[in-house]
């Protein structure tokens, strides 16, 4: 039988390499991001982008409820409530939850966010069926898999790759267009506060995946999230060209594009 070739790794050369294997497939490589630096994207595309956001921003810290269910040490369920803090309130990352930052941007491309949250409330807040469908399996594995694991692998399948996706996100934006910070703190505050994450993520890959067979395994769940992750974005980022209908649109005309220098 061959040996594993991770057998003789280290806790932190193995994290090395599924952070590696996760970086195959970059967020911040999407085409959506040459067009943004390009001057291609308009403010309509940014509105119909941004009414999948809202969507994704809503569900995308499901699976941490949903893994504090499981059976797990102290450490572990420290580490998940630790990410649902800074997710879901002010106290660390950022100055209120991701949610309510995100609404700062939908005001700043003319939606009503009243009119965003009553959808939001009545579950008429409908995303890309991708979007959907994408969410729903990463979500999943929060049902059955070990808890300490579910929230590994969304800390470095998924939010590992976001500080670079976000940069490059408000670097394109400042160029084309006229948004404060303030505007574009939900992408401002997720560069540094999922860079921490990314860091928790490898810390729990060296605690709880130290056998071939969690290892193996851990592999196989970082990369599951990572793919469905990047056919969250990838739905929202063409969002432009499907047109789909949605159940909300902006009000107010913000005309937010640059003029040519």
């Amino acid at each position: 039988m061959d040996r594993d070739p991770t057998d003789d790794m280290s806790p932190d050369e193995y994290a090395s390499l599924v952070l590696g294997a996760v970086n195959e497939r970059r967020l911040c490589d999407h085409p959506f991001f040459d067009r943004l630096e390009q001057g291609q994207v308009t403010l309509d595309d940014l509105r119909r982008s941004c009414y999948q956001m809202m969507w994704y921003y809503n569900n995308s810290v499901r699976n941490i409820g949903l893994a504090l269910a499981a059976h797990m040490d102290n450490g572990a369920r420290h580490a998940i409530v630790e990410n649902m803090i800074d997710e879901e309130t002010e106290i660390r990352c950022g100055e209120a939850a991701h949610y309510v930052l995100a609404l700062k941007f939908a005001r700043a491309v003319g939606f009503d966010t009243a009119d965003i949250e009553e959808a939001n409330k009545k579950g008429t807040l409908r995303p890309d069926p991708q979007l959907e469908y994408a969410m729903e399996s990463a979500l999943d594995i929060g049902f059955h898999e070990d808890g300490a694991l579910v929230i590994a692998a969304g800390m470095v399948g998924a939010e590992a790759l976001l500080p670079d996706m976000y940069t490059r996100l408000v670097e394109g934006l400042r160029k084309s267009f006229t948004f404060t910070d303030d505007e574009l703190d939900i992408f401002i505050t997720h560069i540094e506060g999922d860079t921490q994450h990314m860091e928790e993520g490898r810390e729990l890959v060296r605690s709880y995946a130290n056998t071939p067979d969690e290892r193996a395994h851990f592999m196989q769940l970082a990369l599951f999230t990572r793919d469905r992750f990047y056919e969250c974005w990838d739905a929202i980022w063409r969002a432009r060209k499907r047109k789909l209908p949605q159940s909300v649109y902006p009000v107010a005309e913000t005309p937010r594009e640059r003029a040519p220098a």
